[in-house]
């Protein structure tokens, strides 16, 4: 018998204000989460309220946006978080939002950077970024390193 693997995320959901929403702006977070995320626009047939759903590129992993009052409104700093495979992913990510940002100031940007945390056997590098747009909520796009250390003489 095997056991399951603990749950998983696998979609965010936030209410935002409807005038966020309506065409204009439907159309600027597909734009922007597109290009920057590569995300794409997910079916909505069948859901009430008109949601906009992107979905990430993960099997079964989305974020669904949904016009409502009241309407999420979060402190700069609130976020959600996506790991991503390479470092070389995270800094090209960040470059298609700066290039963004250098023609619409909406566009909010936390640059890279780098811990160490030290462990018992191991420490770890964690580098991150974050990265907004038109949405109450950060993503924050991290990249972990494992680093065994060196036995001490």
């Amino acid at each position: 018998m095997t056991t399951p693997s603990p749950p998983r995320l696998n979609h965010v959901a936030i209410t935002l204000d409807p005038a966020v929403l309506d065409e204009h702006g439907r159309a600027e977070i597909l734009d922007f989460y597109g290009e920057v995320f590569g995300w794409t626009e997910g079916d909505n047939t069948g859901e009430s309220g008109n949601p906009l759903i992107l979905y990430t590129g993960a099997f079964a992993q989305f974020v669904y946006l949904l016009p409502g009052d009241p309407y999420v409104v979060a402190p700069p700093l609130d976020h959600f978080g996506l790991q991503v495979d390479t470092l070389e992913a995270m800094h090209e990510i960040v470059e298609r939002a700066e290039a963004r940002r250098a023609v619409d100031d909406r566009v909010r940007i936390i640059p890279i950077a780098s811990r160490t945390t030290p462990g018992s056997t191991h420490d770890y590098t964690l580098t991150s970024a974050y990265v907004g747009f038109l949405l109450p909520l950060m993503i924050e796009l991290q990249y972990l390193t494992r680093h065994e250390r060196t036995p001490r003489p």
